[in-house]
């Protein structure tokens, strides 16, 4: 007789399914723009994505009590060097908004995305 394996009630957002580092749309779904202080900018090297993908460098922002950073893509990059300058030293301590906007172009197909403003 085949046993059912052991299991739990689990009602969390979808976005704690998925075990990453990195801050998705996902996560941010659902709760609107979200107020969040920069601590630094990261980055990374040789970087894998989900299914594969790979990356040589990855930028990122760290966020003052927050577990996941945010993968700088241009947009966003462009957004923080417009409001604090190319020093990205100066980010630190800034207050930014984060939103989910459903328009943004990746990889030739419209998706969500999470922008600063």
């Amino acid at each position: 007789m085949n046993k059912k394996p052991n299991g739990e009630v689990f009602e969390g957002r979808s976005s704690e399914m998925k075990e990453s580092p990195w801050l998705a749309s996902e996560d941010l779904l659902d709760v609107g723009d979200v107020k969040v202080k920069v601590v630094r900018c990261h980055r990374y090297k040789d970087v894998e994505f989900d299914k594969g993908r790979k990356e040589p460098t990855v930028y990122t922002l760290e966020f003052e009590k927050k577990q996941k950073q945010l993968v700088l893509n241009n947009t966003n990059r462009k957004t923080m060097v417009a409001k604090f300058g190319t020093d990205v030293r100066e980010w630190a301590g800034k207050t930014v908004t984060l939103y989910v906007d459903n328009k943004v172009r990746f990889a030739g197909r419209t998706v969500c995305g999470i922008r600063i403003k």
